[in-house]
Order: C-alpha cells, then structure tokens, then sequence
C-alpha cells in the first residue's frame, strides 16, 4: 500500500483537502492511503485553523517581514521526515510550491539549513495542482528536482488566485513532466474522470517496470 503525503494550500488544512478531495481518496482506496498534513501552528496565532508553509504577500511572494515563519516549516518538516515515509506527494496552490521545494530538499538536503530528517523518503511521484514558483531567495537556491521523477500539474486558465503563467513556471522546473488543463477553478481537480485519470498516472509511476 502506497502512502501519499497530501499539501494544503495557504488558507486551507489538512481537513479542508481531505474534504474536498474524497472521490479521489475513495478512487485510491486499494492501493494508497492518503496522509493530509497540517502545517506547524503560527506563533502569534497557535490554535488559528490556517497553516500556511511561509507567509506571502498579495503578488504571491514571501513576505519579508515573517521570514520565521519558514524556519518553523523547515524544522517541522524535518520532525515529519523522522517520523513517515511517503511514496508520492499532492499538493494545492502553495501546497504545490511547498511540494516542490520538498523535494528539492530531500534531492539536496546540504541546501536548507536545519533540514535534516531520519528517514529515507521514495518520493516516485509529485502531483502539483494550481503550483507556483516561490521567488524567494533561499528558496530559488533550494529548487533541484530529480531530473526522472515523474510529475503531473493541473491548471485552470481562469484561476483568479494563482495565475496560469505561475503554474506553467513551476512545471518547467520538471524534466519528467505533464500539465493537464481544467475548468474547476483553483482547486484539487475531483470531477468526470479526474480521479481516474490521477490513479492511472500513479499507477504508472509507482508500478510500471523500468524501462518501460
């Protein structure tokens, strides 16, 4: 059984993804569980629902201002890397930009500061919905994504929260790569065929022989 780490976005949590995304998990069911992670609390606001990975700005960049706030994420990602290992990761909006600097890390962990998780990760694939490119210093010098990893972005071309541009940025960042275009909005694509079109990729990914 596959286990899949799944990224809330920036005002989301992990109930809210998983909420949102149960044709999927129920589509998986037999041969993934699904694990939805909640960011570390914010210092100034520990019982807040919202967890967002570093905090941004209206243009979708990070706010100078609160740069501790991605040192708490880094340290709580090292913590969430001792403790489970995942085959696959789902992220949503900045939960696609966080994914992506995830694995980053893992691929070049000497990168990132006080990042230094226990276990090994078999990250096989990256689902990035509605992703963006972080252009933050120490992020931009973080990006190195394992050239044959398989990754599969989704776009709406009228997503009024993250541009197209900035998820069509984000995908030339992977050299293994597929975007699929969508009409549900800044938003984990669940309907029509979705879900199978998601296991088939996973299916792929995880169980096709090499070389194949």
């Amino acid at each position: 059984m596959l286990n899949i780490l799944v990224i809330h976005g920036y005002v989301q949590s992990a109930a809210t993804v998983a909420t949102n995304t149960r044709d999927l998990k129920d589509k998986l069911s037999d041969i993934a569980s699904l694990r939805y992670v909640d960011g570390p609390p914010m210092r100034n606001a520990p019982h807040s629902s919202s967890r967002p990975w570093w905090i941004l700005d209206s243009y979708l960049e990070h706010d100078m201002k609160a740069s501790d706030r991605w040192d708490d994420t880094v340290k709580w990602w090292s913590d969430e890397l001792s403790q489970n290992q995942y085959d696959g990761i789902i992220g949503l909006s900045q939960g696609s930009a966080m994914t992506a600097l995830l694995i980053s890390m893992l691929n070049h962990p000497e990168r990132v500061p006080g990042f230094h998780p226990q276990k090994t990760q078999p990250i096989k694939f990256a689902i990035l919905c509605s992703g963006f490119i972080s252009n933050y210093e120490p992020h931009k010098q973080i990006y190195g994504i394992p050239e044959n990893l398989p990754t599969l972005h989704t776009v709406d071309m009228n997503d009024y929260i993250v541009p197209a541009q900035r998820t069509f940025d984000l995908q030339k960042l992977c050299n293994n790569s597929r975007m699929v275009r969508h009409n549900e909005g800044h938003s984990i694509p669940i309907r029509s065929d979705w879900p199978d079109l998601m296991r088939d990729f996973i299916v792929e990914a995880c169980y096709r022989p090499a070389g194949q």
